[in-house]
C-alpha cells in the first residue's frame, strides 16, 4: 500500500493510543453494532446509551428540567433549528467547566447561521464514524482524500495538516475548464490510492468537462467516491463510476450531528448509523410516526452530544425507512433521503414530487448544462435552464414536467447564463417559494 500511507495510518492509530485509544474504542463499539443479530438487539445495546443521553437533559438543561418524569423518548418535543437558536442557552448543559467545549457552526444552505455546542466525546464519536463509513466505501485512513467542496476560511485547514492528513483541498468554486484539464492531468500522473468526497455538483462540472472532450476512461487509481451533501443524480454517479472506474456512494450527514446515514457500494437505500442515533420518521404536520415506506420528516437523537442536546432534532429533510430483513441488512434503512422539506415541489393537487423525477430529466436532457425547478405558487413554476445555443427539445420538456405536476400547471422557461451557487457552495435544484 506504500511506506506514506502506513506511516500516516500509524501516526494516527500511534497519538490516538498515547490518548486512550478513545477513537479506537468507538470505532470497535461502532463495528459491533452492526455485527448485532436484530434490530430488538440493537436497541436494548442502546437504551443505557439513550437513557444516560436523556437523564443527562434533564438534570442539567433548563429546557428540558420540565420532562424529568418522561416515559420514553417519545415524552420529549421534536425541535428544529428555529427552537434551538431560540432557546440555546437554556437546551445546553449549564456547567460547561466539566470539559471542553468545541463550537460548531453552518451557515446552512440559506444563509442563515446556526451553531452548537459539542462536548469532547461527541467529537471523538464523529471521528469514528467518519472513519467507519469511509472504510465501507473502500477509503482507508492514509490515502489521498481529494475533498472537493466549498473551502470558506472556516473549513480549511492549514497547508502543513493538509500535507500531514493527505487531504487535497478542492473548490468547487474552482472548477472552470483549464482548472479541471490541470486537476485531470496530475491526477492520472500521481498513482498513489485516493479517493473522492465532495459535492454532487461539483462531481458534475468534472463529468460534463470530460463529456465534452470526449474522455475515454481515466487511470487515476481512485478506489472510492463518495457524494455529501447534495442529492446524487442518475447522470453523475454513472459517470463518475464510468470515468473513474470506482464505485459511488452517497452519504446523509449535516454539520450539526454528523454521518446520519451512507449507502453501501452496489446498494441504493441508506445504512443508517444506528450506533451513533436514533433516527425516526415523522408525519410531515403532525409529530407521529408515518408507515414504513412513507415519506415524512426526518428526525435524530444524537446519543453522543450531551453539551447542546440533540434530542428529536428535526433535520429539515425529507425521507422514508425501509427494512430488508436481509442477513446483509437486518436493521432499517432509510430507502430514500428527498432533501430539504422547504425546497420540495409540490403538485397543482398540493402532492410532493420526489426531486428523484427532477433528476431524472438531466439524465434525460444530457444537452442542458444547468436547470433549476422554481415554484412560485400553487400551480405557477419556473424553470430555469442554462444551455449554450437553442434548446429544441423545449416543448417535449416542457409536456413532461407538466404531466408531473398537473395539467393546470403554468409554466415560464427562463433561459441564463448562470444558475449561481448558495454561500454554502451547493447548487439546488428545486427551489420552492411557497414553503
Amino acid at each position: 500500500m506504500g511506506i506514506l500511507f502506513w506511516l500516516r495510518n500509524s501516526f494516527f492509530w500511534t497519538m490516538d493510543a498515547l490518548k486512550g485509544s478513545s477513537v479506537k474504542k468507538d470505532f470497535l463499539q461502532i463495528e459491533t453494532c452492526f455485527k448485532l443479530s436484530s434490530f430488538e438487539e440493537l436497541q436494548q445495546h442502546n437504551k443505557p446509551i439513550l437513557k444516560h443521553l436523556l437523564n443527562t437533559a434533564v438534570s442539567e438543561s433548563t429546557f428540558y428540567k420540565k420532562y424529568a418524569g418522561y416515559k420514553s423518548l417519545r415524552d420529549f418535543p421534536v425541535v428544529d433549528k428555529h427552537i434551538i437558536k431560540k432557546n440555546f442557552d437554556e437546551i445546553s448543559i449549564s456547567d460547561k467547566t466539566k470539559e471542553k467545549l468545541f463550537t460548531v457552526s453552518t451557515s446552512g444552505s440559506t444563509g442563515t447561521p446556526f451553531k452548537i455546542f459539542q462536548s469532547k466525546r461527541k467529537k471523538t464519536r464523529n471521528t469514528a464514524d467518519t472513519l467507519y463509513f469511509a472504510n465501507s466505501a473502500g477509503y482507508f485512513l492514509g490515502h489521498q482524500l481529494l475533498y472537493l467542496r466549498l473551502w470558506s476560511a472556516y473549513y480549511r485547514k492549514s497547508n502543513f495538516l493538509a500535507k500531514l492528513q493527505n487531504i487535497r483541498q478542492l473548490d468547487v468554486q474552482d472548477l472552470d475548464e483549464p482548472y479541471i484539464e490541470k486537476l485531470i492531468e496530475e491526477l492520472k500522473k500521481d498513482k498513489s490510492i485516493k479517493g473522492w468526497l465532495g459535492y454532487p455538483s461539483g462531481f458534475e462540472k468534472i463529468c460534463n468537462y470530460l463529456d465534452k472532450t470526449g474522455s475515454g476512461q481515466l487511470d487515476c487509481n481512485i478506489q472510492s467516491i463518495i457524494a455529501m451533501s447534495e442529492g446524487l443524480s442518475h447522470y453523475v454517479k454513472s459517470k463518475m463510476e464510468y470515468y473513474f472506474q470506482a464505485p459511488v456512494v452517497s452519504r446523509y450527514s449535516n454539520v450539526e450531528n454528523g454521518i446520519i446515514a451512507q449507502q453501501k457500494p452496489g446498494e441504493k437505500y441508506f445504512t443508517i448509523n444506528w450506533a451513533s442515533y436514533h433516527v425516526e420518521i415523522l408525519d410531515i404536520n403532525k409529530d407521529i410516526p408515518v408507515k414504513t415506506g412513507e415519506i415524512g420528516r426526518i428526525v435524530v437523537t444524537d446519543l453522543y452530544n450531551t453539551a447542546t442536546p440533540m434530542i428529536r432534532y428535526d433535520t429539515g429533510d425529507l425521507g422514508s425507512f425501509s427494512f430488508l430483513k436481509d442477513q446483509h441488512n437486518k436493521f432499517p434503512m432509510l430507502s430514500s433521503v428527498q432533501g430539504r422539506k422547504m425546497d420540495v415541489l409540490l403538485d397543482t393537487n398540493g402532492n410532493l414530487v420526489s426531486p428523484f423525477k427532477m433528476y431524472n430529466y438531466l439524465h434525460d436532457y444530457p444537452e442542458l448544462d444547468q436547470v433549476q425547478f422554481i415554484q412560485s405558487g400553487k400551480n405557477r413554476y419556473t424553470i430555469k435552464i442554462n444551455k449554450k445555443g437553442s434548446f429544441k427539445r423545449e416543448n417535449e420538456f416542457v409536456y413532461l414536467f407538466k404531466k408531473d405536476m398537473g395539467k393546470d400547471a403554468v409554466i415560464s422557461i427562463e433561459y441564463v447564463d448562470e444558475i449561481p451557487l448558495l454561500k454554502s457552495g451547493k447548487r439546488k435544484l428545486t427551489v420552492n417559494l411557497c414553503q
